[in-house]
């Protein structure tokens, strides 16, 4: 839902606006790692990018800020070397958190959490390098467990269904 533009990250990266819009000066503060530089692009996002990047194109590294369009955060976390690193959460255009995922290299490594609109939890996944490891657990509006599932390389090893918190079928 909220990971579905990796083509914006690119863009991102690319872009390297060369005046500060009004909007990120007042709200967002970074402290960009040495070796680094702050960056602006239109209202959507405040992040820092190396000076000095291989093969003339800029990476993003350290901390990185983006705006839903009403100024609000939709995503913070930090880049290492043009990947996403750490901890990243992100909320919907209200301000409610909408997940929070572990990334390592780009790719999902660790905890990845999303919630509903509630604030109660919708998901809890296990991640390594990108692929399903590990206890899935998903959830209703109303907290109550509906399936857990488990992992194993990315392929599914076990499933199981719940209602009312009570388990009614596997596999």
């Amino acid at each position: 839902m909220f990971f579905s533009k990796p083509s914006r990250s690119l863009v991102m990266v690319l872009a390297v606006a060369a005046a500060p819009a009004a909007f990120a000066g007042d709200t967002v503060r970074l402290n960009c790692p040495a070796g680094t530089v702050r960056k602006e692009h239109k209202k959507e996002a405040v992040y820092c990018v190396k000076a000095q990047a291989e093969a003339g194109e800029p990476k993003n590294h350290g901390p990185y800020v983006d705006l839903h369009p009403n100024g609000k955060k939709m995503a913070e976390g930090q880049y290492q070397d043009g990947f996403r690193s750490g901890l990243w959460t992100f909320w919907d255009a209200n301000g409610a958190k909408a997940g929070e995922t572990n990334f390592s290299g780009g790719s999902y490594h660790g905890t990845r959490i999303e919630y509903h609109a509630n604030g109660q939890k919708k998901t809890e996944q296990q991640w390594n390098q990108g692929k399903r490891e590990g206890l899935s657990v998903a959830y209703s509006e109303d907290g109550q467990k509906v399936a857990e599932t488990q992992f194993q390389s990315d392929r599914v090893v076990k499933e199981q269904r719940f209602e009312n918190g009570k388990p009614v079928a596997s596999k």
